[in-house]
């Protein structure tokens, strides 16, 4: 596997290599948590896979004539394995896939118990709920250090709340790192002036740790489409904008540093977030709009945003494809959100309460006060970013998935298929290989 995993059972890091057997596995699926993606060989000679309950990490398979099971993280792998993409399937998040091939017999379990609290009958205050956020995260953060000692440490950084969170509960738990952010530098200054790089800058002087500041001209960002595609595993817009970002950045570091596989340097991110709290809204640019959600209650949709972090890489992957190993501190701890009722997510400024109740003032009053902005738009007043970058290029939609499908070496009727209701294609039942 190309992309690294991150175990616990119960309170104790583990290794993939630790589970002997797939029986090993299955007796420990009740007690683990983390972000993986695992393939272990089954004691009746197949395979056992089993992925995180978010889906951070991915995993697809594809069984061969010979009958031989070949598993990746990677699409574009399997497809230059011999492997069309029709006959490459997904292990959908939070289930464990067993498949064993000289009896043509799979077996799909769903092993999670991540569950969304929509009852309007619970009483509990917005308070008692903070108190159990801020315990799991202090946990988690206290299992991060104990797993990333001695190893380079970055944290991506918008200065917005979701990563400033983060960067606060790095430095209180992990020490010194690096903090990262990205801008595009469209000249006359324009970089320097962004919104995200001033108040990124706030965040690390606050926190008295260094920053490298990330700069891309337009020129390069559309130059990364190919990586951010194939690697981001996506072709909608709205990933592949902030696959952009992060590739950027990761191929920044990989430039920068030396990266060793006994010493990789690890990559904390604010991402999921947004889909556990509803954060999400549309966006303008040149009259047309991006990033269009579902018409539901906040409530609803977070359910909807949470299953679609199935599909699309666009951060662990693009990191990945450059040697660098992402962690994501809130799909770790994601139950913790999506226990809060749905009234407490869907008011406008629930996030800003909620996370104000959870930091209280370790998180600058400026940060707290910011509008909305996303990585990949730029601005709170003036979409800019890479959506504009490739907008400005005559990038749209249809010109993202056409591409896509030309990398994948596949049909337009192919990648229509890949993704259905946020979910990466899965079968329940043994597949039967198609004629590529």
């Amino acid at each position: 596997m190309a992309i690294s995993n991150f175990i616990w059972v119960g309170d104790q890091p583990v290794q993939a290599a630790d589970f002997a057997t797939g029986r090993d596995l299955r007796s420990a699926l009740p007690n683990i948590t983390g972000q993986f993606a695992i393939d272990i060989d089954d004691p009746e000679g197949g395979h056992l896979l089993v992925r995180d309950p978010l889906g951070v990490n991915k995993l697809f398979f594809a069984i061969g004539n010979d009958g031989a099971v070949d598993t990746s993280n990677y699409l574009i792998d399997l497809i230059r394995g011999g492997h069309s993409l029709k006959d490459i399937w997904s292990v959908p998040s939070g289930h464990s896939l067993r498949v064993i091939p000289r009896q043509e017999s799979l077996e799909l379990f769903k092993y999670s118990n991540l569950t969304f609290n929509e009852g309007s009958n619970d009483v509990r205050s917005m308070d008692e709920y903070a108190q159990r956020i801020r315990e799991q995260m202090r946990e988690t953060f206290y299992r991060l250090k104990q797993l990333l000692a001695g190893r380079p440490v970055f944290v991506t950084l918008s200065g917005g709340l979701d990563s400033t969170t983060i960067a606060v509960m790095a430095r209180e738990y992990l020490g010194e790192f690096t903090a990262v952010t990205f801008s595009i530098d469209s000249g006359s200054g324009a970089a320097e002036s962004s919104e995200d790089l001033r108040f990124a800058r706030l965040v690390s002087m606050e926190l008295g740790v260094p920053m490298e500041t990330v700069l891309a001209t337009p020129e390069e960002v559309e130059s990364l489409l190919d990586v951010a595609l194939l690697y981001g595993q996506d072709w909608r817009d709205f990933n592949v904008h902030c696959a952009l970002v992060n590739a950027k950045i990761a191929s920044y570091l990989q430039e920068n540093l030396v990266v060793s596989q006994y010493m990789k340097p690890a990559i904390l991110t604010g991402d999921t977030m947004n889909e556990l709290m509803a954060d999400y809204s549309p966006v303008t640019y040149r009259n047309k709009e991006y990033y269009s959600l579902p018409r539901l209650p906040a409530g609803r949709l977070r359910r909807f945003l949470v299953s679609g972090l199935d599909s699309g890489d666009r951060e662990v992957g693009v990191f990945g494809h450059y040697g660098l190993d992402v962690i994501q501190p809130y799909a770790i701890f994601a139950n913790a959100y999506t226990s809060l009722p749905a009234r407490y997510v869907q008011s406008p400024g629930s996030k800003q309460r909620l996370v104000e109740k959870v930091m209280g003032d370790k998180i600058p009053a400026e940060i707290y006060a910011r509008p909305k902005v996303r990585a990949q738009v730029g601005g709170s007043e003036e979409v800019g970013g890479t959506l504009a970058a490739l907008a400005d290029r005559g990038l749209d939609g249809e010109s993202l998935r056409k591409r896509f499908s030309e990398l994948l070496d596949c049909s337009a009727e192919d990648i229509r298929r890949l993704i259905h209701g946020g979910f990466y294609r899965f079968t329940s039942k043994y597949p039967v290989r198609n004629n590529k």
